[in-house]
């Protein structure tokens, strides 16, 4: 049953599917309107309403633990549909999906490049279509002003997509596809450019509010995280969160330079960092030391056959990308290769932007964050991931962020705590990253909660944290995407999650077994977890270094 709402949930997304190495529908971009939803929304209550009449008590754990990621999965799906009508309310996510529909059988090699052409072409010559369709659902006095900003941005990257990378790709294959590729490819940025063009003569009747509210938001604590919180509790954990992190960060400040503030240390350290052409590079050097320590310490199996290539962010998912971020290897296709891939910089913004933007890489950054997202973090995480869910197509596909994220931040602490970071600037640093995702719960619940303006957040980012103004709007726009509420949350609470785990399964327990055992479920809530890693038996079994 698991496995048939992995195919309905699949099925409703051919963009998805097709990012998840799912290639059945490759040629089609899919259909959204109340009516799509309609029908997945039955769907989906079907499913919840049969899953939950199974007693699984007597099944295996694995059997149970599927069931329960199942009905979590769907009634976060369902809820979403109902709360956030995101095919009507965030045009963004569209032209995204047109990129990432078109990026992946370009890039990926997961079939003939011939045979992914002919694909890529079916979705190019739809996207007119599609557009069109997108527009007569769009009503601006439900769409958020800031979602108007971010999807004339958003369009203004897929064009130059379409226009220069589309052809580069159809000028290696051979025959008639070559020319209709690139002819689809101009239609589709003409298509995308009208489609910005009505967005722009509706700016200013967009009348619509981004803030997901108090049941939403608790909703999701309590069924898509597993968290016993409310938003009420979770603001007030931030904030202590915060105070502890500050008094940290000052202390260790204090420690290195007694007379200068550790927002000009900050200031100071970002003056290091690499030419533009050099940031890929600068995070492979880190991304290649994260590794190498990791086998040092024997912190963590790596499998044969992993690899994570460092390459450029397309232009069209730049908007609220500021650094950088982690495009594992598709769950369902053969390998285990990632992409970490890192937004370059814009050589038409202005001198100031250009200035923060090459700060915000500077190379105490570069080394404080690698590991979280290549070694041991995000990269290997979803190796293990990938490699421990084999026999479950529903925790194959589904990720929690309070997991994967919370081992992102986790691993922080650990190259920390086992010796990889030396350098006082770079532990600094780590210090600043660790205030920075207490900001952020704070932010999160405030943003949703209690009326804080972006203009408020970003300042609150710029002032608590000392990020620069370009990190700080790329991070607040991250936030209030449709699909975020509670995500700038889960890393604190999925690395204090972790850290319990790890204190309760006790000190005889290597920290290669705890971490190996701990990735062998895939990417669900912790407290999913939480008697299985904990029991007897299973301390038994990391003692002796038995793993999943």
């Amino acid at each position: 049953m698991t496995e048939r709402l992995d195919q309905v949930v699949l099925r409703a997304d051919p963009v998805a599917a097709t990012q998840v190495g799912v290639h059945t529908w490759d040629q089609e971009l899919g259909r959204f309107g109340s009516d799509v939803a309609d029908d997945y929304l039955r769907d989906l209550h079907r499913f919840v309403v049969r899953l939950e009449s199974i007693d699984s008590s007597s099944l295996p754990f694995s059997s149970q633990l599927d069931a329960t990621v199942a009905i979590a999965d769907a009634k976060v799906k369902a809820r979403q549909l109902v709360e956030t009508r995101f095919w009507e309310r965030a045009p963004y996510w569209h032209l995204e999906r047109l990129g990432t529909g078109a990026s992946q059988l370009m890039e990926r090699p997961f079939a003939a490049v011939q045979e992914r052409a002919e694909s890529l072409l079916s979705r190019l010559e739809a996207v007119p279509a599609y557009l069109a369709s997108v527009q007569r659902l769009i009503v601006p006095s439900d769409l958020p002003e800031p979602y108007v900003d971010m999807t004339i941005r958003v369009a203004d990257g897929l064009q130059t997509f379409f226009g220069t990378s589309v052809p580069v790709f159809a000028s290696q294959l051979e025959g008639r596809i070559t020319s209709r590729l690139s002819a689809a490819a101009r239609r589709a940025a003409a298509a995308v450019a009208e489609f910005s063009g009505s967005l722009h003569e509706i700016r200013g009747t967009a009348g619509g509010s981004f803030r997901a509210g108090a049941a939403y938001f608790d909703f999701l604590l309590r069924t898509y995280h597993g968290v016993p919180l409310n938003h009420s509790e979770l603001f007030e954990w931030g904030r202590e969160q915060v105070e502890a992190d500050r008094a940290r960060l000052e202390d260790y400040a204090k420690a290195l330079e007694p007379d200068l503030h550790w927002t000009e240390q900050v200031s100071r350290i970002k003056q290091n960092h690499p030419r533009p052409e050099g940031f890929a590079d600068a995070y492979a050097r880190e991304m290649e030391r994260a590794r190498d320590h990791c086998v040092e310490k024997d912190l963590i199996s790596i499998p044969d056959g992993e690899v994570c290539h460092v390459r450029w962010l397309p232009e069209y998912l730049r908007v609220g990308l500021p650094i950088a971020v982690m495009s594992p290897s598709p769950s369902f296709e053969p390998g285990l290769v990632s992409e970490w891939l890192i937004t370059p910089i814009d050589p038409d913004a202005p001198t100031d932007r250009r200035s923060q933007h090459m700060r915000d890489n500077c190379y105490a950054f570069c080394e404080s964050i690698a590991g979280h997202e290549t070694y041991p973090g995000h990269h290997l995480q979803r190796v293990h991931h990938k490699l421990a869910t084999k026999a479950s197509p529903i925790r194959r596909y589904f990720v929690s962020p309070l997991f994967s994220e919370g081992w992102g931040l986790y691993t922080e602490d650990l190259l920390n705590e086992t010796g990889l970071f030396d350098d006082p600037a770079v532990k600094l640093f780590k210090l600043r990253n660790a205030l920075w995702r207490s900001v952020r719960v704070v932010i999160d619940t405030g943003l949703h909660m209690r009326s804080m303006s972006l203009a408020e957040a970003t300042r609150l980012l710029e002032e608590e944290v000392a990020l620069d103004l370009h990190m700080a709007e790329g991070e607040i726009t991250r936030y209030i995407r449709q699909g975020n509420p509670t995500d700038p949350s889960s890393y604190l609470m999925g690395r204090t999650a972790i850290h319990d785990l790890r204190a309760r399964c006790g000190t005889g327990v290597t920290l290669r077994s705890f971490h190996d055992r701990l990735l062998s479920y895939g990417s669900v809530p912790l407290s999913f977890l939480d008697k299985e890693l904990t029991g007897d038996s299973h301390a038994r079994d990391l003692e002796h270094g038995r793993g999943a």
